[in-house]
């Protein structure tokens, strides 16, 4: 096995090339960095055995490839593939990705708390700089107010690490020793320790009403930085829940109480209808899709409710779920990476992304129509996408806990279906919009697009491919399963 630590290292390698030759070769080192994450998660799970298998640790520090990581390292390397392939962008963005992925790889790894608040931080860095360097005209209004908004949450989690730590006397920041540490911890410190994890958490995915960052940035920042902010940044706060929060929770004094589990379910629900009803009336392709990143994020939160409060009573349901918010990650991180690439085509093909200026680019366009009409589908979990198997076992597993309150997911489910289908008809079908002369687009930008689109079609299709990485005895390590 190939320890982790040795990947990181090669990592910063890669990273000091891009830099020694000033960015030249930035964009093939990224694809080389990429295809390196992509083996080491393919080899290390070949036969992966328990959520412990492929830790490493040095002093204190720990790092350890668990099956939420494994399926979250196998979407940076598709973003740091699909990115250099399909955008012209200059020298320094691919150095400033590279340190995103780096940084990203080490959180998604990390078994120490204090290195995962460091790397937490250092996205923060290269994401700043690409919407405020090479951003629209508000580029410095969003990327400070990303910076804010995300570092606030940043520090309620630093003071729950801190609590942690000096509460129970530990003498270390390993995640394991604090977190089998919480039962002892007085229940005033466990309620902060838990709103502080869970305010930063919700800030990244984001959740509604933590989430007025997200449009700004995404609509700012350029095409290439939409892309990989949409697709991966919002994955850390998954993470976050999945990984550190859960166990946080189950551990401490707080298990089996039902009202954090049904304010998060609530904060799901909520953020799926309000995101499709602001979307519904945005004039802005891109702030319209916006808008689907948090309602597909929605599933998560409401995936980690709904777990939380079965509370191991029911097994099938609670893997449902569990996987289902797993499987959601890549899934929402390839189509929403698909989506935002075909929305800068469109705008490249025709010189704008308001909606009411455009209409028939089918007659025009057929072959990016095809594209932007799959991905829509793809993003409303249309059977034979990858988006179906995700939300499909997240509601599945859900009706054990909601029962007939599950008909207020499915309101947002239509309305989500509602505003694609709207935006379509506005867009690729209807009649021609003559003002718009005679458009084309480029085939590279085009043929890019089949990459993505191939994952959602295999995975959909053949989901055990993800699905591999799942192994029961993960289950385990948060008390519900045999």
């Amino acid at each position: 096995m190939f320890p982790i630590s040795y990947l990181l290292l090669l990592l910063v390698i890669y990273i000091a090339i891009s830099v020694a030759a000033r960015g030249k070769i930035a964009k093939y080192i990224t694809i080389l960095f990429s295809l390196t994450v992509f083996a080491f998660v393919v080899s290390n799970n070949m036969t992966i055995s328990n959520f412990n298998y492929g830790s490493f640790s040095i002093l204190t520090l720990q790092f350890q490839l668990n099956f939420v990581s494994s399926v979250l390292l196998l979407l940076i390397s598709f973003i740091g593939i699909f990115i250099p392939l399909r955008f012209k962008s200059k020298p320094g963005f691919f150095v400033l990705l590279q340190f995103l992925l780096f940084s990203l790889v080490g959180l998604f790894t990390t078994r120490d708390f204090i290195i995962f608040y460091i790397f937490w931080e250092m996205v923060l860095i290269p994401t700043f700089f690409v919407i405020g360097l090479w951003g629209g005209a508000k580029k410095d209004y969003a990327a400070m107010k990303f910076f804010i908004y995300t570092h606030i949450g940043s520090v309620f989690m630093l003071l729950g690490i801190f609590t942690m730590y000096f509460t129970e006397g530990a003498k270390t920041f390993a995640m394991n020793s604090l977190i089998a540490g919480m039962s002892s911890i007085p229940v005033s410190y466990q309620a902060f320790i838990l709103f502080g994890f869970l305010f930063a958490f919700l800030i990244k995915m984001p959740s509604v009403p933590l989430h007025s960052w997200l449009p700004d940035a995404y609509v700012q920042a350029p095409s290439e930085g939409t892309v990989f902010i949409s697709s991966l940044l919002s994955k850390m706060g998954a993470f976050g829940l999945l990984v550190i929060f859960v166990p946080i929770f189950l551990q401490s004094s707080f298990d089996g109480n039902i009202v954090i589990p049904v304010i998060l379910i609530i904060l799901g629900i909520f953020s799926l209808i309000y995101s499709a009803l602001v979307a519904m009336y945005q004039k802005d392709m891109k702030r319209m899709m916006s808008y689907t990143s948090i309602g597909h994020m929605s599933f998560v939160t409401l995936a980690v409710g709904g777990f939380l409060f079965l509370n191991g009573t029911n097994a099938l349901d609670s893997q449902l779920l569990y996987y289902g918010a797993v499987f959601q990650l890549i899934s929402h991180g390839v189509i929403i990476a698909m989506i935002f690439s075909l929305v800068d085509t469109m705008e490249n093909a025709t010189g704008t992304r308001n909606i009411a200026s455009l209409g028939g680019l089918a007659r025009q366009l057929p072959g990016l129509s095809f594209l932007i009409l799959a991905s829509f589908l793809a993003s409303v979990a249309i059977p034979g996408f990858s988006g179906f198997v995700g939300e499909i076992s997240i509601l599945l597993g859900s009706f054990a806990v909601l029962k007939y309150y599950l008909i207020f997911v499915l309101v947002g489910v239509v309305l989500t279906a509602s505003y694609h289908m709207l935006a379509l008809q506005k867009t690729i079908f209807g009649p021609y919009n003559e003002l718009l002369g005679k458009i084309t687009a480029r085939r590279s930008d085009l043929f890019s697009s089949i990459f993505p689109l191939t994952v959602i079609l295999l995975i959909g299709i053949y989901p055990a491919l993800i699905f591999h990485f799942f192994n029961i005895h993960a289950l385990s390590l948060f008390g519900v399963m045999p």
